[in-house]
């Protein structure tokens, strides 16, 4: 096996998100993805994205191994306030609420050179009343995508 150079390619993270109000205004950053350099072959590569995928507990939705990407299904999954950001409602942070629901997908593209990991994170806040659901407006802090690419790579 050929030898990985922990290269980053690119990362786009922020740390520090502030200003999420009881509104749960959206959090400042859009998207993130993390990138990391490879010496594999495509395919090589993108055997292993299926294999830690399936390992997870993810359902690949779509992949065209041509090309390159591996689409998965929203999976449930209980994110920490260091993982990612979804607001807070009166001080107490959303992700650390048990009325919350987290559902996480992962969109994965490997070229010749890099395998690049990004999340889609959708959130619900579900109290015991029914007129306080919200739809969260969540955002990675690019732990997770490390900890795949690291699965996928390592």
């Amino acid at each position: 096996m050929k030898k990985l150079r922990h290269a980053v390619v690119g990362v786009l993270l922020v740390a520090g998100l502030e200003g999420c109000t009881v509104m749960n205004e959206a959090p400042a950053i859009i998207s993130e993805y993390f990138a990391l350099e490879h010496f594999s072959s495509k395919q090589e590569v993108l055997s292993k994205v299926k294999q830690a995928l399936l390992l997870d507990g993810f359902q690949i939705r779509s992949a065209d191994l041509e090309a390159g990407y591996i689409s998965t299904s929203p999976k449930n999954w209980k994110l920490t306030p260091e993982q990612a950001n979804c607001g807070a409602n009166k001080g107490i942070d959303f992700l650390e609420d048990n009325y919350t629901k987290i559902e996480v997908a992962f969109n994965v593209v490997v070229d010749d050179k890099a395998v690049i990991v990004r999340s889609n994170i959708q959130g619900e806040y579900l109290p015991e009343e029914p007129a306080q659901d919200l739809t969260l407006n969540c955002v990675s802090r690019g732990v997770i995508e490390v900890e795949m690419v690291k699965k996928i790579l390592m």
